[in-house]
């Protein structure tokens, strides 16, 4: 006989997810593709530099706090660099004796401005994915479920 029984919900009665649960690695990829971790609505943008503070379409509040980006700094900080580091030693691997500083100089501004540009939105939505996964591993965290319309009108 099982003590704690009668203390679980009667099946049934827990209301419907509005959203299937994600793993943490689609959660991520669906940040990286600039997408809402939770729905993966594509919505999630004003302009190139401008996130919504909510998803329009499952309410996920993508800034928690205020300057709760600076994990999505450091994200685009690390591939702008990675990214020209990498472009550093192939150059140098290929043309070690004479190494052309001009063009060399010329790569290094387009790598080190372009990309964290082009990263911008996609690492403050990846940011937000990891905010997200560690907000659902919260034993509070209650994901948005289905709401019967007529308990709308007795509230």
């Amino acid at each position: 006989m099982d003590p704690y029984g009668s203390l679980e919900p009667v099946g049934g009665n827990a209301p419907e997810p509005l959203f299937a649960d994600v793993g943490a690695v689609r959660a991520l990829i669906r940040g990286g593709r600039k997408r809402c971790p939770r729905c993966g609505s594509r919505d999630g943008f004003r302009s190139w530099f401008q996130l919504k503070a909510r998803c329009p379409r499952c309410g996920l509040r993508f800034e928690k706090e205020e300057g709760g980006f600076l994990g999505a700094m450091a994200l685009n900080y690390a591939l702008a660099v990675g990214l020209w580091v990498v472009m550093l030693a192939a150059v140098l691997a290929f043309t070690v004796p004479d190494v052309p500083v001009a063009p060399l100089l010329i790569a290094s501004a387009v790598v080190l401005v372009g990309a964290p540009l082009w990263f911008y939105p996609r690492s403050k939505m990846t940011w937000a994915a990891v905010e997200f996964l560690v907000a659902r591993s919260d034993p509070d965290y209650r994901p948005p479920v289905r709401r019967d319309p007529r308990a709308e009108e007795l509230e």
